[in-house]
């Protein structure tokens, strides 16, 4: 209720109780004996009186309405007030509510795109660690390679270097039983062949034994000779060196007096 419905209704409620107090004056003076007067009669005043109490009567009656419907607007206004304060509230829950929604939402998208940058950014470093990974092996490759490629040149050319020296050495013992196998057959040779030369194939057991032996070219007498030589000595000089053995088993050899 509105202070100007307030300040009406009292003004009006007011006004009811100084017509009530001024019914209840008149009731009493009525009510007062009087002296006769000539010439007067009792009949207007039971009728007066009459009309007061049925005046006052509709004048409470009236106030009573009207307090029931001030009572009635005030109770309607309150519940209109509470219905629009229950609305407000509700709209405000609504409100804040919508708004929770909306913040927890965009926090949540927030967390999304955080979370899709951090992995966007694990995924590159990832890759960027793959790619310098595979990157530092296949240097490692390439340099293990040309290290292999250059030990494999070393070992080949300290290889080479070996048996070549192998090769030298094998040779110069080959030369040095060549010259004791040619001094063994000297030994059964006489002066007569003095100026004569004679080759001959000669195949040895590795125990020196002369498996056998062929006249290749030269003087016919000193060949024989010569031939006979070889076989006279129940061995020849033979190296146990596996790799000179191989080139004494089958020589030519040539005899020069």
């Amino acid at each position: 209720m509105t202070t100007a419905d307030k300040s009406a209704l009292k003004k009006s409620l007011g006004l009811h109780a100084l017509l009530l107090v001024v019914l209840l004056i008149s009731v009493s003076l009525s009510s007062t004996p009087v002296m006769p007067v000539a010439n007067s009669t009792p009949a207007p005043v039971i009728k007066a009186t009459f009309i007061d109490a049925q005046a006052i009567a509709d004048q409470k009656r009236a106030q009573a309405q009207a307090e029931a419907q001030a009572r009635a607007e005030e109770q309607r206004q309150q519940q209109q007030a509470a219905e629009q304060q229950r609305r407000r509230e509700a709209a405000a829950r609504k409100a804040r509510e919508k708004k929770a929604r909306e913040a927890a939402e965009a926090k949540r998208q927030s967390e999304l795109r955080r979370l899709a940058e951090q992995k966007a950014r694990e995924r590159k470093e990832r890759e960027a660690a793959e790619k310098a990974e595979a990157a530092r092996k296949a240097k490692e490759a390439k340099e293990r390679a040309e290290m292999e490629r250059i030990m494999q040149e070393q070992l080949a050319q300290e290889q080479a270097a070996m048996q070549q020296q192998r090769r030298k050495q094998v040779l110069s013992e080959v030369d040095r039983y060549q010259i004791m196998i040619q001094q063994e057959i000297m030994k059964y040779l006489n002066a007569d062949f003095k100026g004569k030369s004679c080759r001959l194939n000669i195949r040895l057991a590795t125990t020196g034994l002369v498996t056998k032996v062929t006249i290749i070219d030269g003087d016919p007498a000193l060949c024989r000779a010569a031939q006979s030589a070889v076989l006279r000595p129940d061995r020849l000089p033979v190296s146990d060196d596996p790799a000179v053995y191989a080139e004494l088993k089958d020589i030519n050899l040539k005899v020069e007096l």
